[in-house]
């Protein structure tokens, strides 16, 4: 599998300027013509850090309360590279019972699971430079869309 290089699709998406967290989902919005909600769920995770869970008329990002806002944005930030790489078909880990409730009438289901597979590489590669492209627009080094 051939995969566009990453700094490319994110300049497609987001210019070559900083951008906000708020920017990139408005963006992806149109892209998907679907809403995209972050939800924090508070229940079992196992290994998991992030969910994507689409719907037919909407897309959720679960993610787990955590200490770190940093890391809390760089797993929503992954998940967003999947919905922008659009549909996916992934090897998925074992899903706690907790989050398959969250799942229920979805039509497509990812989250973030690191593998030796060159869309993890993609998405992973995809969240770590937007959240540099995020924090350069802060003055307090973290996005203000989840202050």
């Amino acid at each position: 599998m051939v995969l566009p290089p990453v700094e490319e699709k994110i300049r497609d998406l987001c210019g070559t300027g900083t951008t906000s967290m708020t920017e990139v989902i408005e963006r992806l919005v149109v892209i998907c013509q679907k809403p995209i909600n972050l939800v924090e769920h508070d229940g079992e995770w196992g290994s998991l850090t992030a969910l994507k869970v689409e719907f037919e008329d909407h897309i959720n990002v679960l993610f787990p309360p955590q200490n770190s806002l940093q890391y809390k944005l760089h797993c929503i930030y992954h998940e967003l590279g999947h919905i922008y790489l659009e549909k996916l078909d992934l090897a998925l880990p074992e899903i706690p019972q907790s989050l398959l409730n969250q799942t229920a009438d979805a039509i497509s289901v990812s989250c973030r699971h690191i593998e030796d597979d060159p869309v993890e590489r993609w998405v992973e590669n995809f969240a770590f430079m937007m959240s540099k492209k995020t924090r350069a627009r802060s003055r307090s080094a973290l996005d203000p869309f989840l202050c």
